[in-house]
């Protein structure tokens, strides 16, 4: 049962960390360096990272590559990549508010991969 749960729990930390690598192809093809005002993509909640476009992709590009390393320390069961997994995954719930509307999608995956991953350690165990 551990396993499994490990199993699901590193497939959505792989499956989020793709998404989040995904702007990395944008922002190489960006031949200023001026901060782009993310034209065409949905307003954030919070102002300040939809001005600074570039400096927020780079933040998701940095959570996407920790969750494809927790997901495959995960699979190879390492405790580091379990720690690594419930601390990104902690840090997203925190601050998924900042990202809305997007942010909901991160909530979601984080949740899911932070539910599993507890499951998966404390499994049966009682709470008193």
């Amino acid at each position: 049962m551990e396993k499994a749960v490990l199993i699901m729990a590193a497939m959505v930390l792989t499956l989020h960390g793709l998404m989040e690598l995904a702007p990395l192809s944008f922002l190489f093809r960006s031949k200023s360096n001026s901060q782009d005002t993310g034209k065409g993509i949905p307003r954030f909640i919070f102002e300040p990272l939809q001005n600074n476009m570039r400096l927020t992709m780079t933040l998701g590009v940095i959570f996407g590559f920790l969750r494809v390393i927790a997901a495959i320390g995960i699979v190879t069961n390492f405790m580091w990549a379990w720690v690594l997994g419930v601390f990104i995954s902690g840090v997203t719930l925190t601050i998924m508010t900042f990202y809305l509307p997007m942010g909901i999608v991160d909530g979601v995956l984080s949740g899911l991969a932070l539910i599993s991953l507890l499951m998966a350690y404390w499994s049966n165990q009682p709470i008193l």
